[in-house]
């Protein structure tokens, strides 16, 4: 269970319940079991081999990011359908890029003079950016000033929860994990939010936080366990403890990392990537009729997921 900011606060000043619970002390952190990083990118290369052998010789990597697992696990079809699918532009989306914006300013420079113009600069700059500002700017009077609201209440709860990192945590924001594997035939690869702390040979000690600006879904675990063995891989040791920040709320949830959640997401990985790679070597997907199949791109020539919302719909 998360525990609110307010709790925190309570047993210790503002923003010492962050640091204590996200950093702790060099005693809780556990040794680096110096094999582990190596077992699991042997598993995985090898789980992976026979799928890698029927690749095309095209020079295009299998690109393994969480949403692709997310996607073709629940269902192949749904994924081949919205990878080429441009993000439609609504409310949601544009609260959570402002809001990840102003937390990036937030936690690398301490200051930030108007939320509304500091996040649509971040945005004009970004790769969908020209897209989302143009959107921004459709908008009716009443739905900015609704989302101006929504984003200043976002920002006070990651002020008053967040101190500015001091340097000795060497704080970073959106940092990209690479992992190749296959000789690069197959790339794992992911960006997160906040990493604090630096790889060790002796005891873990990075910790990964991601921030979310809407509510609890069961799926962030899943994607907190996916960057801590790509950091694994990637660094050679796992991170410390995962952490998910709700901008809602202020509630922290905080998670230690061990063999279980590294196994978990490994396992999902090698499930995701085998599917990946065989879509990528030209094989039909296939249709798995599952309660997303309403919002699919592809529902019109999917007459499984035609069924599927139909009986869900009482027809």
């Amino acid at each position: 269970m998360g525990v609110t900011m307010c709790e925190a606060a309570s047993a210790a000043p503002p923003g010492q319940g962050v640091v204590s619970r996200l950093r702790g002390t060099s005693a809780e952190r556990p040794e680096v079991d110096a094999g582990l990083a190596g077992g699991l990118r042997d598993w995985l290369e090898d789980g992976l081999s026979e799928a890698v052998a029927a690749l095309p010789d095209d020079g295009n990597p299998v690109r393994v990011t969480k949403e692709a697992v997310n996607q073709v696990l629940v269902c192949e079809a749904h994924f081949v359908a919205s990878r080429d699918v441009a993000r439609p532009m609504s409310i949601e989306l544009a609260r959570g890029l402002m809001v990840d914006a102003l937390f990036r300013q937030w936690i690398t420079t301490g200051d930030i003079a108007d939320p509304w113009e500091d996040a649509v600069a971040a945005l004009a700059v970004s790769s969908d950016g020209a897209e989302m500002t143009a959107f921004l700017s459709s908008l009716g009077a009443d739905a900015r000033q609704n989302l101006r609201g929504e984003l200043a209440t976002h920002l006070e709860r990651v002020t008053s929860s967040w101190p500015h990192p001091s340097p000795s945590w060497m704080a970073r924001t959106q940092e990209r994990l690479i992992v190749p594997l296959a000789g690069g035939q197959v790339v794992l690869s992911g960006v997160i939010d906040l990493a604090l702390g630096t790889p060790s040979s002796g005891r873990a000690s990075v910790c990964i936080v991601e921030v979310k600006s809407g509510r609890r879904r069961i799926e962030h675990r899943g994607d907190l366990h996916l960057y801590a063995l790509l950091e694994t891989l990637r660094s050679g040791a796992p991170p410390f403890r995962i952490a998910t920040f709700y901008t809602a709320t202020g509630e922290l949830d905080v998670e230690p990392v061990g063999r279980d959640a590294l196994t978990s997401a490994l396992h999902r990985v090698l499930a995701a990537g085998q599917r990946l790679c065989r879509l990528h070597s030209g094989a039909e997907p296939q249709r798995t009729p599952n309660p997303l199949c309403a919002h699919c791109t592809g529902l019109t020539a999917c007459p499984a997921g035609q069924k599927r919302v139909k009986e869900a719909a009482g027809a």
